[in-house]
Order: structure tokens, then sequence, then C-alpha cells
């Protein structure tokens, strides 16, 4: 039996609910980052894919706050590095 969160719960948001929150508050920028770092619209959406799954899986360690927005735009970063190593190879 799962636990549903109601309105007015008190304690941290469910992890679901926070990367919802996480994902729709910093999606548009974080695309925009990666759009103009690559022309590829299958390596903007494969960047993307790659850096919020990131973030779901080591959402214990995303920052609160704007801080968030600072540590997603470095996970996009690092995914980009490696996708532009693996094309030269």
């Amino acid at each position: 039996m799962s636990k549903q969160r109601r309105e007015g719960d008190i304690g941290p948001p469910a992890p679901e609910q926070r990367f919802e929150q996480l994902y729709l508050a910093h999606y548009p920028a974080i695309a925009a980052y990666v759009a103009r770092r690559t022309e590829s619209t299958d390596d903007i959406a494969d960047v993307i894919a790659e850096t919020f799954t990131t973030a779901w899986r080591r959402l214990d360690d995303v920052p609160a706050g704007s801080e968030a927005r600072l540590w997603l735009y470095a996970v996009a970063r690092r995914v980009l590095a490696n996708q532009f190593r693996a094309e030269e190879r």
C-alpha cells in the first residue's frame, strides 16, 4: 500500500514530486543551454534526457533552490563533453 501525500502534509516532498518540480522549473533553461551548444535535435534530446536521468538517479545530491539549476548545468556540460568525445572516436 503506497502512501499518498496530501496538501498540508509536513516534511519533504516525495521523490517523484520533487523531481517533477525540478524538471518543470529547470527544463526550459537546460534545453536552451544544450541547444546553444549542439546543432542536432536528436543530440539535444539525448543530452536533456541524460541530464534529467542523472538528476533522478542522484536526486538526493541535487541542491535545493536556485542552486539546482547550476547543478543541472554542470551535469549537462559533462554529458555534452562525453558526447563530443564519443563523436571524435
